[in-house]
């Protein structure tokens, strides 16, 4: 009977040993990762993050890559990112410009405007996401640290494509609506 026993319990062990049940056999293949969907740009390397906060309360985790910026929530979007004033006629003037831009590709295009000074009173700016600039984190030192901007003058405009890098910066005396229309075409 001792016999039965021990031979079932070898009889087992042996069976579990085949099966591969807990080890590791390297001869099987692993499971196939799921690709990302066509045209998702690979994620960039993050270097640095901040969060800023809109007037509206919504609070965004920007990334900082090597070439750009990537704003949780809007990946895969064309972000034209404004520095402002509240007072600088060319920013107000440009608010209108903006709001055709992003209701024209909403789908595409967001636009984000960091306050550099005034207290963001202007009604057309509601209709994209504002950021006050007691509440703009690290951006201004990101931004200078990737272009040398360094808040001299407004308006400032970031175009950045998909994946977050940096195509186009400048500033501004006119927006170049048509000429940011075109870039933004040959973006999507």
């Amino acid at each position: 009977m001792k016999y039965n026993k021990l031979a079932a319990s070898l009889f087992f062990s042996g069976m579990l040993l085949l099966s591969g049940c807990g080890s590791s056999d390297s001869s099987s293949t692993p499971p196939a990762e799921t690709p990302p969907p066509a045209g998702t740009p690979p994620p960039a390397e993050v270097v640095d993050s901040t969060i800023i906060t809109t007037t509206s309360g919504q609070a965004i985790k920007v990334n900082k890559t090597a070439n750009g910026f990537v704003f949780e929530g809007y990946e895969n979007k064309i972000v034209l990112l404004e520095v402002y004033g509240d007072t600088c006629p060319h920013c107000i003037e440009a608010i209108p410009a903006y709001n055709r831009l992003q209701a024209k590709y909403p789908n595409d295009v967001v636009v984000i405007a960091l306050e550099s000074y005034g207290t963001l009173t202007n009604a057309g700016l509601s209709q994209y996401a504002v950021v006050p600039k007691a509440n703009t984190g690290n951006m201004f030192a990101f931004i200078r640290d990737l272009t040398g901007y360094n808040l001299e003058a407004v308006p400032y405009l970031m175009v950045l494509s998909r994946d977050g890098g940096i195509v186009y910066n400048q500033l501004l005396a006119n927006f170049p609506e048509a000429e940011i229309d075109s870039l933004i075409q040959q973006l999507l």
